[in-house]
This record gives structure tokens, sequence and C-alpha cells, in this order.
């Protein structure tokens, strides 16, 4: 939308517009005293040609009074003409002026409208303009950042100010490369930045413009979209495999077991027959704890979903792991709310998740450490939550790895099989929940796991489908 004329720029054409007019009527009145003249010299020809007597000395004054007439009017012409020309000059550069005001206008506009963030910085690296969406994307108000030096914004060995070191210093400009930035508050953001030169009018560098995009929840939805897409060719594999194995694989375990019966009647098998037989059967049963994975991908069909009460779930859990934590060093904490509303999920699947988590917690303390269990019930977008956040002390994961976590035969432990957070992670679909991974890496990890609040306790949903 085009902003309307200031004010103050009509009050500005006022007096060119009094001009014009004092200059026309001055035309007009001069005009008026000639034709006056011209008349008189009428009359008087038209008496000399009728024999009247004109006395002699008014012939010289008459021709002068004509001459002046002449010069005054040529002269009031010319004025007239060229203040004509000078109003209509100035109306024609300030109807541009104008256009210009509002071609700025409308650019402004739609800078301030644009979701992506635009910084511009003079050749001295002074940030000259900022609009709307910059302060969104770097989380800083635009009074923070008009009128300073970007060396003066941003930290050493931040993203953005190596962004724009490079183009002003080296005249090494970015083409929409992602980086990593972090806010003010700590949060850890992923920003789509790109540099451009700015020219003068005189075709020199004037300065850099910075464009930059947040897109950390664009990115997270590509994740789970390829980790989606994984999880469903797994899922339409895994079933006929696993079925093909599992018969070959009984048969090699049943063997195995005959094959150490016999070994016992004559005596017991030699040193190193014995472990060759603890290999084959350590063996066996992981890859059979493989094929039983597969089988929960595969597994079809329906489940009827009905309100599970967290807390006593929970509390169950912990009193199974408590062992296990004592023997690890570990101390298993639970904050976890007794009056909280149940969730709509089955109580094997949502275990089966927890306690994947929480052995997962475990091996990240090999040398002890705490692990606690927190529950909190929220309401987001106009839905009911239950939140479960499991967090632990121990070595944490590196940020590289993170996007990756849930993608099937993907793991940084070793010996793992890559399954366990890819199964936890199909379990929360199947559940219309959501499970997220933060880390930082000596400090510990945090997984969130959010549950929809069973509105109808004998609500029942399709599983898998």
């Amino acid at each position: 939308m085009f902003r309307p004329i200031p004010e103050a720029a009509l009050l500005r054409r006022a007096p060119y517009r009094l001009i014009a007019a004092v200059l026309l009527i001055l035309a007009l009145v001069v005009s008026v005293i000639l034709l006056f003249s011209l008349e008189q010299e009428k009359l008087l020809l038209q008496g000399v040609t009728q024999g009247k007597t004109v006395p002699t000395d008014l012939f010289p004054a008459l021709w002068q009074s004509r001459r002046d007439l002449t010069l005054v009017a040529l002269l009031v012409f010319l004025v007239s003409a060229i203040g004509i020309t000078a109003v209509i000059t100035f109306l024609h550069h300030d109807s541009t002026l104008r256009t210009l005001e509002e071609v700025k206008g409308l650019a402004r506009n739609i800078l301030e409208s644009i979701p992506t963030g635009v910084l511009t910085l003079n050749r001295s690296g002074i940030i000259t303009a900022v609009n709307p969406s910059a302060e969104v994307v770097l989380k800083r108000a635009s009074t923070d950042l008009l009128g300073h030096s970007y060396e003066s914004v941003f930290t050493e060995g931040d993203t953005i100010r190596r962004a724009l070191d490079a183009a002003l210093r080296i005249h090494r400009h970015m083409c929409q490369k992602d980086l990593p930035y972090e806010s003010r508050d700590r949060t850890l953001h992923t920003i789509r930045v790109s540099t451009a030169e700015l020219t003068g009018d005189d075709g020199r560098p004037a300065g850099v413009i910075l464009q930059a995009q947040d897109v950390t929840e664009w990115l997270a939805l590509e994740r789970r979209v390829r980790v989606a897409e994984k999880l469903a060719a797994l899922h339409t594999l895994s079933a006929g495999v696993a079925h093909e194995l599992r018969n070959p694989l009984s048969a090699i375990d049943l063997n195995l077991h005959l094959l150490e019966e016999e070994f016992k009647e004559q005596g017991g098998p030699a040193k190193q027959a014995a472990y060759y037989l603890r290999v084959l059967n350590a063996e066996c049963r992981r890859l059979s704890v493989i094929l039983d994975n597969f089988m929960k991908f595969a597994r079809p069909g329906s489940m009827g979903l009905h309100a599970v009460d967290l807390p006593a779930l929970i509390e169950h859990i912990v009193a199974l792991m408590r062992f296990e934590a004592e023997e690890r060093k570990i101390q298993l904490e639970q904050r976890v709310s007794k009056d909280m509303s149940p969730v709509l999920g089955d109580e094997t699947q949502i275990s089966q998740v927890l306690v994947n988590i929480v052995v997962n917690a475990f091996h990240a303390m090999p040398n002890g450490g705490r692990c606690c269990i927190a529950t909190e019930e929220r309401t987001e977008e106009g839905k009911r939550l239950v939140e479960i956040v499991v967090s632990d002390t121990g070595i944490g994961i590196e940020q590289e790895d993170l996007p990756r976590l849930f993608e099937p035969f993907y793991t940084t432990k070793s010996g793992g099989t890559g399954l366990g957070l890819a199964i936890a992670y199909r379990i929360m679909q199947d559940h219309g929940g959501t499970i997220h991974v933060t880390s930082v890496p000596g400090n510990g990890t945090q997984v969130v796991m959010q549950f929809p609040v069973a509105v109808d306790h004998q609500q029942s949903v399709a599983v898998g489908s």
C-alpha cells in the first residue's frame, strides 16, 4: 500500500502555485492595458483618416507609449513563461520525488513483511538496517543492532560474525549455508545464512547484505519424515525377514543344545570347543533379540488403547530397575505427581519405551551418576499433554549424532543394534505422542516424551495403521 503524501509536501508546493497565479494575473493586466492602448491608437488613426484635426505633439508621445508598452508586454511574457516553466519543472520534480517516496515505502513494507531476516551493513561494518524478521531470527532487538558495529553485537566465534567477516574483509560471500547459532538465552538454532555485496550509485562496493532464516523446525520436520520413511520401509521388510530367519535360527539353537548334551555325555568338551560353544550361544541369543525387534516392527493390526496410570507405571519400573541402579552406583530418582490425568496407551509398550530410555541412561554413566524420571501435565495448542522427562548426568551425545538417533540401525554404542530408539519412536507415533532428545557432551542427556491425555477412558485406537 502506498503511503499518502505528507502534509509538509503539500505546504511546500503552495508558494509555487501562488507565484504562478500572480504571474498569470499580471500577464492578464498588461494584456488589458496593451489592448486599451491599441484601441486608442485605432481611434487616433480613424480620426486622421476621416480628416479630423489631431494635435501633432501627440504623435511622439503616442509612439513612445507604444514602444514602452510593447517592451513591458514582452518582459512580462518572458517572466511569465520562465515562471510557468519553473513551476511545471518543480511540479514534475516533486511528482518524481513523491513516486520515489512511494517506491521506498513499498520496498520498506515488503522488507518488513518478508519472513527472512535482513541486515545491511556499510563498509565500516556498522549495521544500517534491520527488518522485524531479523530481530526474531537473531533474538535481538533492533535497538541492539542499528548503529552498532557487528563486531560489538556478535561475539568472537559466532557463526554470523564469521560470515560477515568473510564478506566484508575478503569479499567471500555465502550462498544459503546452514549454520548453528546460539542465541543469548543459550538456545541452539540452525540458521540458513546468505550474504551478498551492496553497491552504491557509482557501482563501487557500499557494504554487505545478510539474509538469515531460522530453519530449525523445518530441518527437524525433514528428519522426522526421513525417519518415518525408513521405519515404514523397515516395517514392510521386517515381517518377511524375521519369519524366514526364525526357523533356521531355531534349528541352529536346538542343535547347539544337542551338541552340548553330547559333549557332557563324553565327559565334557575341550577348552577350545567350550569357548566356541559359548560364542555360538551368545550370538544366537543376540540374533534372537534382533529378530524379536524385527517382529515388534512387523506387528500388524490394531491394539486397543486404554487409560494408563503413568505414576503407577513409573513407580513399578523404578522398583524393577532399582537393583541394577545400585549395582552401577547410579542414583535413580522420580519426581512424579500422583494426581496426573491418565494417558491413552498400552501399558506394555509404554513400559518398553521407558525401560529402553532408562537403560540407555545407565549405559551413559559407566562410573555412576544420577538418573531422574519427572512428569508434568501441560497444555499446548489447545491439547492436554502429559510429559515424561528422563534425564541423566552421563557422557552425553555429540550434536552431529542427535538428528540420527531414531534411525533404524544407527547407534553410538559398541555392540548395540540401533533398533532400541527406533522402536521407541515407532511406539510414540502409534500413541499419538512425540519423543525428543537433547544432550550436552560431558553434561548428560535429556529425553522428553509427550502423551495425549485420555479424554475418553473407553476410547480404542488402531495401532500401526
